[in-house]
């Protein structure tokens, strides 16, 4: 079973008729109320009006306060994000990068180690690197969607040599069927996708009348890109790409955030085209995918990608009795209700199901920490 966790914070809910009571007569009684509870639920109390406690009994009224009869809600646990890396670790990947003395495959490791160090408790990672071998050859995962992958996932990293083609449709496959297959059917799925250079590895692509060339090499296809390619599997994968990523977003729910490393200029175009079938665009950026030449840019842009996929929503069970007596905690610190959604918590709608956070308070719940939300609620007395 998953650890109680939601997003990187621990939630705390205070159980009213199925646990301590607090009931109020009016008078204002903010901070007077504490609860606690651990990864199994634990043990939750309340201090009301006074500094006594009431003890609620399961669904009663509450201590002998005749009138209060509160109902039950908890905080629902909502499962962390399931995001596969899928990283381009084609032959091109050995070419140096921007930092001198590091390849692009080197600071592809920089930048992922960075990224899981503050997130690897908080989203649940998974690695597949393609192509398996030095040619098109792809399977995968090497390291299947867990907490706390960040040894795993670098461990593969670390031992990888770059070699072969780029066969970005099956990659994505590859890692789409294992959130499917294995994944819990709660948590949003993510794919974040690497690479450095156009897909290919089609070999159900006909090089003739002409194609986008994709290699350089002349043993594989032209040298005078992009006329004739000698093979079809060294031609530009573009079109099939584009409608697997289509699939996994409009089908299985699956987004596909993309990023271009270095060398990927020349096909602009296909990103943007791709970032956008995968539902995860980028927001103000000049390209809708996330465009890196280096490693702090590829830092930056799985920092952001990772804050985008925590969710600032928490699920009720149930419907409080009196939505305007409940008083959420960050911390030990009362979050103000907002109702202009700009920077504290609402409902979400008038079903009171759902509570976001916003703001500065949403921000401190996506920094990848463990936090404590609390929920109380005081009943009116009659």
């Amino acid at each position: 079973m998953r650890p109680w966790r939601s997003s990187g914070f621990i939630l705390a809910a205070l159980l009213l008729g199925g646990g301590w009571l607090a009931c109020s007569s009016g008078e204002d009684t903010a901070g007077s109320s504490s609860s606690t509870s651990g990864a199994g639920g634990g043990s939750s109390t309340s201090t009301g009006a006074g500094g006594m406690l009431f003890d609620g009994g399961q669904g009663g009224a509450g201590g002998g306060h005749e009138g209060c009869d509160p109902q039950s809600f908890t905080l629902q646990q909502a499962p962390p994000p399931e995001v596969y890396l899928v990283i381009d670790r084609s032959g091109s990947m050995n070419d140096p990068g921007a930092t001198p003395g590091m390849t692009k495959w080197d600071e592809v490791n920089a930048a992922v180690d960075l990224a899981l160090t503050q997130y690897e408790d908080t989203i649940w990672f998974g690695l597949l690197t393609y192509p398996t071998g030095d040619e098109c050859d792809t399977s995968g995962p090497q390291v299947a969607v867990a907490s706390g992958n960040r040894l795993a996932v670098m461990s593969e990293l670390g031992t990888a040599v770059p070699a072969g083609g780029t066969p970005t449709a099956a990659a994505l496959n590859n890692a789409a069927a294992s959130l499917t297959d294995l994944g819990d059917p709660a948590s949003p799925k993510i794919v974040i996708l690497a690479t450095d250079g156009g897909p290919n590895c089609n070999y159900f692509l006909s090089a003739t009348p002409d194609c986008t060339c994709t290699y350089a090499q002349q043993q594989h296809c032209c040298t005078n890109h992009p006329q004739q390619c000698v093979f079809g599997s060294a031609c530009l994968d573009d079109q099939h790409t584009l409608d697997v990523i289509t699939d996994l977003h409009q089908n299985l729910g699956i987004d596909t955030f993309v990023i271009g490393l270095e060398g990927t200029a020349e096909y602009v175009d296909l990103l943007n085209a791709m970032a956008v079938a995968g539902g995860q665009p980028q927001q103000g950026g000049t390209t809708d995918y996330y465009a890196t030449a280096d490693q702090a840019q590829l830092a930056a842009a799985l920092q952001t990608i990772a804050v985008s996929v925590i969710s600032c929503q928490i699920q009720l069970e149930v419907a409080p009795e009196y939505p305007d007596e409940v008083k959420v905690f960050l911390d030990g610190q009362e979050i103000p209700r907002d109702k202009t959604k700009t920077n504290g918590w609402d409902y979400t709608d008038d079903t009171f199901l759902t509570i976001e956070l916003y703001g500065s308070y949403c921000d401190q719940l996506q920094d990848g920490e463990e936090h404590q939300l609390t929920a109380t609620f005081e009943c009116i007395v009659r």
